[in-house]
């Protein structure tokens, strides 16, 4: 049941702010994430991923029928646990994003909310991961703060800095453990070609540490570009990224933002152990660290979820471990079937079925 927030007193909330434009157009109009997948935009993105993959697989000289037989051959029960571990992520995801909802005033906690229980926040996250993966440009990011606002009255502005906390985590987490791997894999000398994973992760970094120092230090100077009617709306957005954190819960976001990542290296470790002796070359690390590089690729916003980019340079990534360029092909499209596709499908059928949407 959608709870507003003009019944404060009931369940414990505070009286609903005043809208801006922006606010109140996503409210009046919804969301459509069918709209936006037949938009020029989106159809152009899906058309460079094709692009993408053609070119990479006729750069490679890639034998469809080689790779073919090797995931034929593949276990399913491997398949299955890596996919069981992919989807372990999300209640770990869910639970994170409570905290972080909590710390920043949302509240979560008030009467029987049931637009903030764990299979609520479990739902909206991946409905968002679904969006991601059909429109590029990260708007899957967008609509969890605006499915947030339809079903539990939060500010746009509000759940939509929780998500930016998330996301500075999620960075600060996947490229620590990036490096780490890195180190354990290689040691001082990297190859040339993962160089452009660890400069592009750099960038976001910085850019994301960039932009929360600049709203704890230059929130004024900050409000003079923008336009005064957006000032609430950023007031909103920066309080409650700012919020999110406190010395308090840092070590619990720290410990499930790890978890997070490292079962997403073992989603790999279970795809290449499924495809038998042949990859028993990769270490643990060396596994990890592909598995990160490839989430890492993710956040290119110019396709989605980084559609062909990142099949194109992990397998590229591969054959710099010895791995046969066709083998590597085989591990890709495994892994990206449990991280990719099965959200385009089971976030299909989610889409259709819920209330929540």
């Amino acid at each position: 049941m959608m709870l507003d927030e003009t019944k404060g007193s009931l369940a414990g909330e505070v009286p609903e702010e005043p809208e801006l434009p922006i606010e109140a157009e996503v409210e009046r109009e919804g969301f459509s994430l069918w709209q936006r997948l037949r938009s020029p935009r989106t159809l152009i993105s899906f058309g460079l991923a094709l692009a993408i993959v053609i070119f990479a697989l006729r750069s490679l000289e890639i034998d469809l029928a080689t790779t073919w037989q090797y995931i034929r051959q593949a276990n399913p029960w491997m398949l299955l646990l890596g996919l069981a571990v992919f989807y372990t992520t999300f209640p770990l995801r869910a639970l994170r994003w409570r905290m972080l909802l909590r710390n920043a005033g949302v509240p979560v906690d008030a009467g029987r909310q049931t637009w903030a229980s764990m299979p609520a926040l479990m739902e909206y996250i991946y409905l968002s991961w679904f969006a991601n993966c059909i429109v590029p440009a990260k708007l899957g990011d967008a609509y969890r703060g605006y499915l947030l606002k339809h079903n539990g009255r939060v500010s746009f502005s509000s759940a939509f800095g929780t998500i930016f906390a998330e996301r500075l985590l999620d960075m600060l987490g996947l490229f620590g453990l990036l490096v780490l791997s890195a180190w354990f894999t290689f040691g001082a000398r990297m190859p040339e070609g993962t160089r452009i994973v660890f400069v592009f992760g750099a960038l976001l970094v910085l850019l994301i540490l960039g932009g929360l120092a600049g709203m704890r230090w230059l929130g004024p100077i900050i409000r003079r570009f923008i336009p005064r009617r957006l000032h609430e709306f950023y007031g909103r957005f920066e309080h409650a990224a700012l919020r999110s954190f406190s010395p308090a819960i840092l070590p619990r976001l720290i410990l499930l933002t790890a978890g997070v990542w490292l079962l997403e290296g073992f989603r790999l470790f279970f795809v290449i152990e499924a495809l038998g002796p042949e990859m028993a070359t990769l270490s643990l690390s060396a596994i990890i660290f592909v598995a990160l590089a490839s989430s890492l690729l993710t956040a290119l916003p110019i396709t989605p979820a980084g559609l062909g980019v990142v099949e194109g340079t992990i397998t590229v990534v591969l054959t710099l471990f010895g791995i046969d360029k066709h083998l590597g092909i085989a591990v890709t499209f495994l892994d990206r079937l449990i991280n990719f596709w099965s959200i385009v499908v089971g976030g299909f059928l989610l889409y259709l079925v819920s209330k929540r949407k």
